[in-house]
């Protein structure tokens, strides 16, 4: 799954999920849109991810599990 798949499943707008992953909006717009974003940046969108997951008593993700993401580094 990509990660707008994650944030339309979860209800979330783009902005709630740059806040429940602590990263700026911008960096999610462009890890949406495929352009490159740091591991790091996508480590924290799977750990929001993760929570959520977790909280609906699901397996967590890998951030590498994450379609359509380029990695800058």
């Amino acid at each position: 799954m990509t990660i707008n798949d994650y944030r339309v499943l979860f209800g979330w707008s783009k902005r709630q999920m740059a806040r429940e992953a602590g990263i700026d909006a911008n960096t999610l717009a462009n890890a949406i849109a495929g352009k490159p974003v740091y591991r790091v940046s996508v480590g924290k969108i799977a750990n929001a991810i993760n929570q959520e997951l977790m909280r609906q008593g699901k397996e967590p993700i890998k951030y590498t599990d994450l379609a359509g993401v380029a990695f800058a580094d």
